[in-house]
């Protein structure tokens, strides 16, 4: 087992886009230790989990809490890539100015009936846009959603043809474009839990489709114990989503509450050398009961502002 160590906002070894990004670069991996058995966590959040309104103040606060990179999702303007290319270059010039990078970006691909006419415009469509966007950024991760399971129960381990069929003509498409998907489990999906998702991307049988692991999500979709998934699907994990839920109020929960086990989970990773991104995904604007509101650079934040640092605090207190 080699040595786990916290990356906060590196100076990296980078190349450059034609469009001024950052692409990591081999010096940049070598950097992160990856290269002599020392593996490292690298720790982002999704900018609309800070702030859902302004991306500015959402990336301010991300450097100002010293992390190393932010997950773009929900715009002002719509749904990432579903803007225009101006309000996508400014994002990117947002980034930059900030002294961040892009962990991955997430287009919402797809949440919809796999038979749905939006699956396959937003393959021949969206799907290379959010591509094209995640290079210029930096980034070959788009995260993905395995279509909407509909009235199906949760644990039934069927795994529909179309949704394979699906999710191997996704992975083609974004090979073509030069990126990677992670097949985030998600309750209302084919591929709730992790077991289930897990089974789906072996079903695919792609290098190109690995597991966005979501404990959160799995404990939404009815696990008790989303720890006890993690065994049999850490191979896949390239990708792992921060939050919590509680089953008892059915509502989504901060870190250090819920049924998920983060002090076991980021152990288990530690046990596995996991050395991808784990980003922040609050979900919840409800505060602890009994705190005082949470100061930061002078400014009281914003509920959802603060849960979000209060869920960074927490990781980077398990982490060490």
């Amino acid at each position: 087992m080699g040595t786990w160590t916290v990356f906060r906002a590196p100076v990296r070894a980078v190349a450059r886009s034609a469009q001024g990004y950052d692409i990591e670069s081999s010096a940049y991996l070598q950097s992160t230790g990856m290269s002599d058995g020392t593996a490292a966590v690298r720790i982002a959040t999704f900018a609309d989990e800070i702030c859902r309104e302004d991306p500015a103040r959402a990336l301010l606060l991300a450097a100002r809490w010293n992390l190393e990179a932010v997950e773009v999702r929900s715009l002002p303007g719509g749904r990432f890539p579903r803007v225009s290319d101006d309000a996508l270059r400014d994002v990117g010039h947002i980034v930059a100015d900030s002294g961040l990078s892009v962990s991955g970006v997430s287009p919402g691909l797809f949440k919809c009936d796999v038979g749905d006419h939006q699956v396959e415009s937003g393959i021949a469509e969206l799907l290379p846009r959010a591509c094209d966007w995640a290079r210029t950024w930096g980034t070959e991760r788009v995260s993905i959603f395995g279509t909407g399971r509909g009235d199906e129960p949760h644990g039934s381990g069927r795994l529909p043809p179309a949704v394979v069929d699906t999710l191997g003509r996704m992975c083609d498409v974004a090979s073509r474009s030069g990126c990677h998907l992670v097949l985030e489990n998600e309750a209302v999906c084919w591929g709730d839990t992790g077991t289930e998702a897990a089974a789906l991307i072996r079903a695919v049988g792609v290098d190109g489709l690995t597991l966005c692991w979501d404990p959160g999500n799995s404990a939404r979709a009815g696990a008790d114990d989303p720890l006890a998934e993690y065994g049999s699907l850490a191979d896949l994990v390239t990708h792992v989503h921060l939050k919590n839920f509680d089953p008892d109020t059915d509502a989504w929960s901060l870190m250090d509450t819920g049924v998920v086990d983060w002090t076991g989970q980021f152990g288990a990773l530690r046990a596995d050398d996991y050395s991808g991104f784990v980003v922040i995904e609050t979900h919840t604007s409800t505060e602890p009961d009994g705190v005082e509101p949470m100061v930061d650079g002078g400014e009281t934040l914003s509920p959802l502002e603060s849960n979000s640092l209060r869920n960074l605090q927490y990781t980077r207190s398990l982490l060490g």
